[in-house]
């Protein structure tokens, strides 16, 4: 995967937000803000494998619907999960809801964005969402060095989702 990717699309989405406001550029703003956060999820998991020559085609495994599959199983186990977490414990489980949730919706935005096109996308919609990308996408470089979000990685590959 080319090392700045991620922050690339990110840039796009933002730009395209941010510009000449038609319905071709807040479409590819919201696709964009999402394959922003799903890049960098991909790499941020890839980077664990030791062979580098394998990234690439180990990146191309991932899967959007087994990807949002697994946000959602995080969500539930973060809503359920029973304990006495610590408050740093408890910033980073919500630090990954965020992330979770983020991935979830913007998967529905883009898909929305860039398939449903009979209905105009809301200018304010579309900065919403692009919004959310950039904050699961910073919120995301504070905590995933934490195991929790590392088991979070390993879901995202693994048709195995235990935890």
């Amino acid at each position: 995967m080319l090392a700045g990717f991620p922050e690339e699309l990110l840039d796009q989405a933002t730009s395209l937000v941010t510009g000449k406001q038609n319905q071709a550029n807040l479409r590819r703003a919201v696709s964009s803000g999402y394959y922003a956060l799903f890049h960098l999820l991909i790499r941020d998991t890839i980077v664990h494998w030791s062979n580098p020559a394998h990234h690439p085609r180990l990146a191309r495994t991932f899967e959007h619907r087994s990807m949002k599959t697994a946000s959602a199983s995080m969500l539930n186990r973060l809503a359920t999960e029973p304990g006495n977490f610590l408050p740093a414990e408890l910033a980073v489980r919500d630090k990954l809801r965020l992330v979770a949730q983020g991935l979830v919706d913007l998967q529905q935005a883009r898909h929305r964005a860039d398939y449903d096109t009979e209905e105009p996308l809301d200018a304010a919609d579309a900065l919403l969402r692009v919004e959310q990308a950039i904050d699961a996408f910073y919120t995301w470089q504070e905590i995933k060095d934490e195991s929790i979000s590392q088991d979070y990685l390993y879901s995202l590959l693994f048709r195995d989702r235990a935890f």
